[in-house]
């Protein structure tokens, strides 16, 4: 088995020059966005345009064996200089069956040098296992024929300079804390962030100020509190149920206030709503992500589950949610005892 790189190692690859195939996993979707887009400039430049080097595939849109031959014959990149660039997203391998996973081996066993392969995953695409002492068969398969790469969360430490150097690239200083405050107050999921920084910024200086003070996070950011939310919200959308119930139990031992992961599954369910009514309508991501204000990547991520959902199983969720809501307010019962059947129901597909 090829050894697991992290993020900074590959990185490194990335510097050097990439070739052969790679396969991208972890939680922290945010630095994998980022790492795609340093690959795509890597081999094909600035412009990212090429027509006949580079491919991007989606599983949502092809069969096994379509992807097997277009990625035998993504060597188009034969007609220009340089390498070639083929990633494939949405390869949910939950779904695929023996017989296709030994294809797709057998595919990236025989690739052409001349090109690149990235297979990005979602962490409801894929199971890595419990790493690093007991990686899943999968993943020890796929290791032969790919370098894996795993994008994990970043540390506290990690995520208080990564904020202090966007607050130093809008021009703006900060007191002693405010990175540390914001990250506690609102959470570790990267784009959450990022979209945090950008308002504090906008706040700052729309009042003509140069310092973020701890008063104005606490004014101006998002309060989210830590249940695992990321990691929650995926089970729900990937159909995960046990992996969900289990969050849920771990959320319960861990005295989590009910009401705050309520907000979670039902915002969940309430914005995959919405995705599968702009979708069945033919509007695209981006123009979904402008509509509900959500990040285009997320929008990517709650379109596969919605176009699995039917409207009317959507429109039950957001009315099990509203009969949850009274009775966690109106009776006696536990509130986890509404919070169980709402999180199965939301799981399943």
């Amino acid at each position: 088995m090829k050894r697991i790189l992290n993020t900074m190692e590959f990185r490194d690859k990335l510097k050097s020059g990439l070739s052969g195939g790679y396969i991208f996993f972890g939680e922290e979707e945010y630095l994998k966005h980022c790492y795609i887009k340093e690959v795509r400039k890597s081999i094909l430049g600035e412009e990212d345009n090429s027509v006949f080097r580079h491919r991007r595939v989606s599983a949502l849109e092809f069969n096994s064996g379509k992807i097997n031959e277009i990625l035998i014959t993504s060597s188009l990149g034969f007609f220009s200089e340089g390498k070639t660039l083929c990633e494939i997203h949405e390869l949910d391998f939950k779904e695929r069956t023996e017989s296709e996973i030994k294809a797709l081996c057998n595919t990236f066993s025989n690739a052409d040098p001349n090109i690149v392969y990235i297979i990005y995953t979602t962490p409801y695409e894929f199971d890595p296992g419990i790493l690093p002492k007991s990686p899943s068969k999968l993943l020890q398969r796929l290791s032969e024929y790919l370098t894996p790469v795993n994008f994990q969360k970043e540390s506290d430490i990690k995520l208080v300079k990564w904020a202090a150097r966007h607050f130093a690239a809008e021009k703006l200083s900060y007191e002693n804390g405010v990175c540390e405050l914001l990250v506690d107050r609102s959470g570790r999921d990267m784009f959450v962030l990022l979209n945090e920084i950008e308002k504090l910024s906008a706040y700052v200086k729309f009042y003509g100020e140069g310092i973020v003070k701890k008063e104005h996070v606490e004014t101006v950011s998002s309060s989210n509190l830590e249940i695992n939310a990321f990691d929650f919200s995926n089970a729900i959308i990937g159909a995960d149920a046990d992996k969900a119930c289990l969050i849920l139990s771990d959320m319960e031992r861990r005295k989590e206030k009910p009401i705050n992961i309520f907000g979670a599954v039902s915002k969940v369910i309430s914005d995959l709503y919405s995705v599968k009514i702009l979708v069945d309508s033919g509007a695209n991501d981006k123009e979904i992500a402008g509509k509900l204000k959500i990040h285009e990547y997320k929008v990517g991520i709650y379109r596969k589950s919605a176009v699995k959902r039917s409207r009317e199983r959507l429109k039950k969720l957001l009315s099990l949610c509203a009969q949850t809501d009274i009775k966690m307010k109106s009776t006696s019962l536990g509130d986890y005892t509404a919070l169980d059947k709402l999180v199965i129901m939301a799981s399943v597909k």
